[in-house]
């Protein structure tokens, strides 16, 4: 996935990685090793499928937090795993819209406080360009 080319396609674009997408400004940042490292090891302890990780990984290394939220080795986006009726990866947050990605479904998805409202993708490319291209 090229993160930047779909916020150059897609965004405003401020500054070299920075957009605007949704009245919020957002920042390219790429992850740490240590960070990415962080990210994996949480990945490993939660059980999550290695496409998964892999396909977040590649996200974050271009790009440490999704919409500016969580930094990916912050153990928060794990919060909603715990249920074995929920198993989700809290990626992000802006106003009243989550972003998830639900273990249960297999599917990435956002909407109203974790829930699917505004669809369900298999890939996390497919998440961010109709999120981003709906601006």
């Amino acid at each position: 996935m090229d993160v930047k080319g779909l916020f150059d396609k897609y965004c405003y674009k401020i500054k070299e990685n920075e957009y605007e997408c949704h009245s919020t400004i957002i920042k390219l940042i790429p992850a740490t090793p240590k960070e990415l490292e962080g990210f994996k090891a949480l990945c490993r302890e939660h059980g999550v499928d290695q496409r998964i990780e892999d396909e977040l990984a590649d996200f974050y290394s271009q790009c440490h937090s999704l919409f500016n939220y969580f930094v990916c080795n912050d153990s928060a986006i794990f919060d909603w795993w715990q249920s074995p009726t929920q198993r989700k990866i809290w990626m992000a947050a802006i106003d009243d819209i989550c972003f998830i990605y639900d273990d249960i479904s297999k599917k990435y998805a956002y909407g109203y406080a974790g829930g699917k409202e505004f669809g369900e993708f298999d890939t996390l490319e497919e998440l961010l360009t109709d999120y981003i291209r709906n601006d």
